[in-house]
């Protein structure tokens, strides 16, 4: 299940994962780390990391999950993730590996999983048909449920809606109209739509097609949606990641090797009997990459103790000794504090005003540069 309103979700919300200092590198292909799932049951599904092909350890794992309206991030080797409900979410895991002779690297994967309906939920199906009847047009009712069925709530795509079981409709002009039916239960609910057109055939392009395009962002990772109107008709779409490679299908995950501003364009085909001629319609966002917030650099400063973490009103920074600048960033990218240590030492940076999440402290010297991970908590 496409979530239907993500729009432009990634420029407002991201996730940026962190791996740890000791990751420099990324991992080679016999390195990496992939991961698999389990539902337990209701929305609750339980991940697990595998195993590198060389058989070399996991040393650190490192989850993040981003869903419409949702963020989160997981340090635990087999975290559970209760999702919010069905829809596609995209879940990536970094994993620090250690092997003996190569010391260590850092592998990214990504997937986007898609969480069904409950099971409790599935015996009930929304499903109905239509009638002409005069200039009006009936919708009759046929889903079915193996519980009572208490609500029905039709919203007939011309901002009219009804609460009958089977009601009627006059539309004002041709369309095309996307109907939909919503059925419910004491606990549960379906929806169920079809598309409507009263019109004579050969319908202008920019009436069938509205292109849009949602997006989700985990670090250099994003997972993007066709979620262009398409009246009904058959459809296909080519992306264009805007990096020099591209892919096709509804839902795609592509993940970037360099950072800065990226042009995403999905371009959507449309075909069928409404039209003579295949309508094609372009649409564009742009994707935000920095992989400096994603992996530790080189580091001058190994030693540093960050704590307490999480933290509420302020943290401390012991180790730094030599002279530096620092930059507290959030999950966007957005820098909240900054300052520079013109003799090394502690430093102190406070947390009254930050809000709850996760944040990347850079140490930045002559000699290199150390990415911290910290989590605010509270107010």
């Amino acid at each position: 299940m496409t979530p239907r309103h993500a729009t432009g979700f990634c420029i407002g919300m991201c996730l940026c994962l962190a791996g740890t200092a000791v990751a420099q590198v990324p991992c080679d292909s016999l390195h990496q780390v992939g991961f698999s799932f389990q539902p337990n049951g209701g929305y609750t599904f339980t991940f697990s990391p595998g195993n590198p092909i060389t058989g070399a350890a996991v040393w650190s794992t490192e989850w993040g999950i981003a869903g419409v309206g949702l963020l989160d991030h997981s340090y635990d080797q087999q975290p559970q993730f209760t999702f919010p409900g069905p829809a596609d979410y995209l879940v990536c895991l970094n994993a620090t590996v250690q092997d003996d002779q190569q010391g260590y690297c850092l592998s990214t994967s990504c997937q986007l999983v898609t969480v069904p309906v409950d099971s409790l939920c599935a015996g009930l199906v929304a499903a109905f048909t239509i009638e002409p009847q005069g200039g009006a047009i009936h919708f009759v009712d046929l889903s079915q449920s193996g519980t009572p069925i208490t609500a029905w709530h039709w919203d007939f795509g011309d901002g009219a809606s009804s609460t009958e079981t089977s009601p009627s409709h006059q539309y004002s002009d041709p369309g095309p109209f996307q109907a939909c039916l919503t059925a419910s239960t004491a606990t549960c609910t379906a929806t169920a739509c079809n598309w409507i057109y009263l019109g004579p055939p050969e319908v202008p392009c920019d009436t069938l097609l509205h292109a849009e395009v949602g997006l989700l962002q985990i670090g250099n990772s994003v997972a993007a949606f066709n979620q262009s109107i398409l009246s009904g008709m058959n459809a296909s779409v080519l992306w264009d990641f805007g990096d020099g490679t591209g892919s096709s299908g509804n839902a795609v995950i592509h993940t970037y090797n360099n950072e800065g501003y990226y042009e995403l364009c999905a371009t959507v085909r449309l075909w069928g009997p409404l039209t003579p001629d295949t309508c094609t319609a372009t649409i564009c966002q742009f994707v935000a990459i920095q992989l400096s917030l994603g992996v530790a650099g080189t580091v001058a400063t190994e030693k540093l103790q960050a704590g307490p973490n999480p933290f509420m009103d302020r943290f401390t920074v012991g180790g730094i000794q030599v002279p530096a600048t620092w930059q507290l960033v959030d999950a966007v990218g957005a820098v909240c504090r900054s300052g520079a240590l013109e003799h090394g030492g502690a430093l102190i940076v406070a947390g009254i005003g930050l809000a709850p999440g996760s944040y990347l402290l850079r140490i930045i010297s002559a000699q290199g540069a150390e990415v911290v991970r910290l989590v605010k908590v509270g107010g």
